[in-house]
C-alpha cells in the first residue's frame, strides 16, 4: 500500500469517488439562492418556535426560541447579565479552583485511553489500514477499536474472579507504552495547519470543554444509576463479574459498561472510577467527529468534512451523550467508524479485502457489545454489504471474514449469558432459548414495555417530525443541509446511498423497537456526513452567505440550550465532594436520608426502588423485571419464617417506596407484583416482624427488623 498521503483538499473529480459528471442545470444556470433562503429561515422559525416536549414548565411552553433570546443580557427587558444564560454558564465554569479534583480521574483516564489506542493501532496495522491516516483519524479509530479488547479483557478477568487493581494498573501501562513504541507514533505524517479545520476546532470548542467536563459529574439519570454504573459497581465489590439474578440489564452485552468497571480498579474506587469511565464515554464523541470529518472529506470535499464534525459535535443530543453515560454515544462512536472503514476500503480499491470485512465485523462487534439494538443500525446493513461483496467475488470470504469479526467481539458475551442463564441473548429469544427465573409472565411484562408499538400514520408522522427537529435535543442542521447534496451532480449518487441508509435506520427504529428516543441516535453519524455533503452543494459567494447565517442561528442554539440544565447537570466545574454528598438528596431526599443517618453496618432491603449507584450502605433491590426480592423470602412463609429469612440475609430495614411502586403500577408503567401491599405491611408489623414504619418522605417508609 501506498504511504503517499493525500491532501486535505481532494480534487473536484474525485469528489464523489465516481468521477466527476458535468455541472447540473441548478449550478450553471444559479440556483435562486432567495427561494432557498426562504426556506431556511422558515425551517429555522419553526424549530425556534416549537416547543419542547420534554421541558414542561409552570409558565408555559418552552421554546428554544425563548431561550436565545434569555441568552444575552438586554435582547429581553430586564434580563441582566447575571440572569442571562450566558452569564449563568459562565457562572458554572468559573469555579476553577475545583478543577484539581479532576486530575485522578483524568490520569487515570488516560491510562485506560492509551492502551485502549496501543492495542487498538496494532490492530489497524494488522488490518494494513495505518496507511495515509492523519494522526486524528489514526488516534480515533485506534482508540474505537482499542475499548472493544479492553471490554473483553476485562469481562475475561473478571470472570475469572481477578479484578485487582494490582493487576489492571500495569497491565494497562504495558499495553499502552508498547503501542506507542510499536506504532512509532512519533514518526505518524502530520498535516500542516489548514485555517478551515482551525474554524471548526474553534466553534465545537465550547461544546467540547462543556462535555468533557460534564462527564465528570455524578451521574444523575435512573438507567445509570440503576444499572450502568450500578452493575460495574456490584463487580467491582464482589471482586468478579458474575450473575446478577435481581439485575436483568446486567446481562445485556456491557462492553461500554467495562470501561467503568476499569476505571474502579485503576482508582480503587467504585465512585471516583464511575467518573472515569463516564469520561472514557465522553471521549467516543470527538473520536465519532473526526471519523466523520474523514469519511465527508473522501466523499465530498474538506469543507464538507469540517463542517459534518461542526453539524455532529454542536448537536444537544451528542452533548448529551457525552454527559449521561448512556450507550448510545459510544455506539455512535461505531456507527462512524464503520462508515469510515468501509468507505475507506472503497474508494482505495475496487474489492475490499478480507483482512477489512474482518475489522469491520469486530467494529459491527463493539456496537452490538454496546446494546443488542445495534442489530438494525450496524450488524445488518454492513453484513448486507459483505453478501454483496462475496457475490461480487464469487467468494463467500468476504461474509465470512465478516462474521468471524462481529463473532470474535461477542461471542464472549453470549457464552457468558448462557452459562449463567442458559440463553445467550438473555433475557430476549425467550420462547427460543427459556433462561433461568423468566417466565411466561415476565416474558408477557416485558414484551409490554420493550416490544414494537402501534403502526399509525399520525404516530409515525409525529415520530418523522421528532427526529428532524421537534426532538428537545435535536440539532436543526442536519434537515437544513442533508436535502441539498442532491443539489450537486458530484454527491448525487453517495447522497442517495446515504438516504437509503438512514431510511432503513428510521424505519427499522420505528418499526421494530419501542421508539425509545435514544434509539435512532445511531442515525446521526451518517446524516452529518450526508449534512457535510449538502452544506458544501455549492461553493458560490452567495450561498456561502446563507450557509454562514443558517450555522450561526443553528449552533448559537445548539450551544444555548446544551449550556441549560435541560441537557444535563450543568455545575462543569463544582466541588466534586460536594456534588457527592448533594446529589442523592436532589434526586431522592428519603432514600439519600436513610444512607446518611443509619449505622455503617446497616444493610437495607430496598422495595420498589432501584436507582441505587449512590448508595454507600449495603443493600438488597431489584430492577421492576427482576423477582420482587421482599416475595421471594416471604411468600409461602409464616411471620416467624420471614423474619429468618432476613437475619439471615442480615437485613437490618426495609424501605418502600411507594411512589415509585405507583409509577410501575400505572397503565403507561412496567408494572408490579399485587403481592406488595400496604396492608401486608401492617401484617408484619403486627406479627412483630417489623418495627412500626418510619415516614422518611410523603410517600416513602422505612422499616426495622426486629
Amino acid at each position: 500500500m501506498s504511504k503517499r498521503q493525500p491532501s486535505l483538499r481532494p480534487k473536484a473529480n474525485d469528489a464523489a469517488g465516481f468521477g466527476a459528471p458535468s455541472p447540473g442545470l441548478l449550478q450553471r444556470s444559479g440556483w435562486p439562492l432567495v427561494v432557498l433562503a426562504i426556506l431556511e429561515l422558515a425551517w429555522l422559525g419553526w424549530f425556534l418556535a416549537e416547543p419542547l416536549p420534554n421541558a414542561p414548565s409552570p409558565k408555559g411552553a418552552i421554546t428554544r426560541g425563548i431561550l436565545l433570546l434569555d441568552a444575552l443580557p438586554g435582547l429581553v427587558p430586564g434580563v441582566t447579565y447575571q440572569d442571562s444564560l450566558l452569564g449563568k454558564a459562565v457562572g458554572e465554569m468559573s469555579h476553577l479552583g475545583n478543577l484539581p479534583q479532576r486530575i485522578p480521574i483524568v490520569a487515570a483516564a488516560f491510562l485506560i485511553a492509551l492502551a485502549a489506542i496501543g492495542i487498538g493501532d496494532w490492530m489497524l496495522r494488522k488490518a494494513q489500514m495505518e496507511g495515509s491516516c492523519g494522526v486524528a483519524v489514526r488516534l480515533a479509530i485506534d482508540y474505537t477499536l482499542g475499548a472493544i479488547v479492553l471490554g473483553l479483557a476485562t469481562l475475561f478477568l473478571g470472570r475469572l474472579g481477578l479484578l485487582r487493581p494490582w493487576l489492571f494498573r500495569p497491565s494497562l501501562m504495558v499495553a499502552g507504552v508498547a503501542g506507542v513504541v510499536g506504532s512509532k507514533m512519533w514518526r505518524w505524517p502530520r498535516h500542516g495547519f489548514d485555517p478551515g479545520v482551525a474554524l471548526a476546532v474553534v466553534v465545537v470548542a465550547p461544546f467540547l470543554a462543556m462535555m468533557l467536563l460534564g462527564s465528570m459529574l455524578p451521574a444523575i439519570d435512573f438507567d445509570v444509576l440503576e444499572y450502568h454504573l450500578q452493575g460495574p459497581k456490584e463487580y467491582f465489590l464482589n471482586g468478579r463479574i458474575a450473575f446478577l439474578p435481581h439485575n436483568v440489564y446486567t446481562n445485556m452485552p456491557f462492553g461500554v459498561e467495562m470501561l467503568h468497571l476499569l476505571g474502579m480498579e485503576v482508582l480503587r474506587d467504585w465512585w471516583w472510577g464511575g467518573l472515569v469511565g463516564q469520561l472514557l464515554v465522553a471521549l467516543f464523541a470527538p473520536c465519532a467527529a473526526v471519523l466523520i470529518a474523514s469519511t465527508a472529506t473522501r466523499l465530498g470535499s474538506w469543507r464538507a468534512g469540517c463542517l459534518a464534525a461542526v453539524v455532529y459535535l454542536s448537536t444537544p443530543w451528542i452533548y448529551r451523550l457525552g454527559v449521561i453515560a448512556y450507550v448510545e454515544g459510544p455506539l455512535c462512536g461505531y456507527q462512524a467508524a464503520l462508515l469510515w472503514a468501509f468507505v475507506r476500503g472503497r474508494k482505495e480499491r475496487d474489492h475490499l479485502p478480507v483482512r477489512l470485512w474482518v475489522l469491520i465485523g469486530i467494529l459491527a462487534g463493539g456496537a452490538t457489545a454496546c446494546k443488542y439494538t445495534a442489530v438494525l443500525p450496524a450488524v445488518l446493513p454492513f453484513g448486507v454489504l459483505s453478501l454483496v461483496e462475496s457475490w461480487r467475488t464469487r467468494s463467500a470470504r468476504p461474509v465470512l471474514a465478516y462474521v468471524l469479526g462481529w463473532a470474535v467481539v461477542m461471542s464472549p458475551w453470549m457464552i457468558k449469558n448462557v452459562v449463567d442463564t442458559g440463553n445467550p441473548i438473555y433475557p430476549l429469544a425467550f420462547p427460543v432459548f427459556g433462561g433461568r427465573d423468566w417466565t411466561p409472565a415476565r416474558e408477557v411484562q416485558w414484551s409490554r414495555a420493550h416490544g414494537p408499538r402501534p403502526i399509525t400514520w399520525p404516530l409515525f408522522r409525529y415520530s418523522l417530525i421528532e427526529v428532524l427537529g421537534r426532538s428537545d435535543w435535536q440539532s436543526p442542521l442536519y434537515a437544513a443541509f442533508a436535502p441539498l447534496a442532491f443539489f450537486n451532480p458530484r454527491s448525487r449518487r453517495v447522497a442517495g446511498w446515504l438516504s437509503l441508509y438512514l431510511a432503513w435506520m428510521f424505519l427499522s427504529w420505528w418499526l421494530l423497537t419501542h421508539r425509545l428516543d435514544r434509539f435512532w441516535l445511531p442515525m446521526l453519524p451518517a446524516a452529518a456526513v450526508l449534512a457535510g455533503m449538502g452544506a458544501d452543494w455549492s461553493k458560490s459567494l452567495a450561498w456561502g452567505v446563507v450557509r454562514a447565517g443558517v450555522l450561526a442561528l443553528g449552533i448559537a442554539t445548539n450551544l444555548t440550550f446544551s449550556s441549560t440544565a435541560l441537557a444535563g447537570l450543568n455545575e462543569w466545574t463544582g466541588q466534586l465532594l460536594s456534588l457527592r454528598e448533594d446529589m442523592p438528596r436532589r434526586l431522592n431526599a428519603p432514600l439519600a436520608s436513610i444512607d446518611a443517618r443509619l449505622p455503617p453496618d446497616a444493610k437495607i432491603l430496598l422495595v420498589g426502588q432501584a436507582a441505587v449507584f449512590h448508595l454507600k450502605h449495603a443493600v438488597l433491590y431489584n430492577t421492576v423485571f427482576n423477582p420482587e426480592v421482599i416475595e421471594t423470602l416471604a411468600a409461602g412463609r409464616s411471620p416467624e419464617e420471614f423474619r429468618r429469612e432476613l437475619r439471615g440475609r442480615k437485613i437490618t430495614h426495609v424501605y418502600v417506596d411507594w411512589k415509585e411502586i405507583d409509577r410501575h403500577r400505572h397503565p403507561a408503567g412496567y408494572g408490579f407484583t399485587d403481592f406488595v401491599t400496604p396492608d401486608r405491611f401492617a401484617g408484619w408489623v403486627a406479627a412483630g416482624v417489623l418495627g412500626p414504619s418510619t415516614a422518611v418522605g410523603m410517600e416513602q417508609d422505612l422499616f426495622e427488623v426486629r
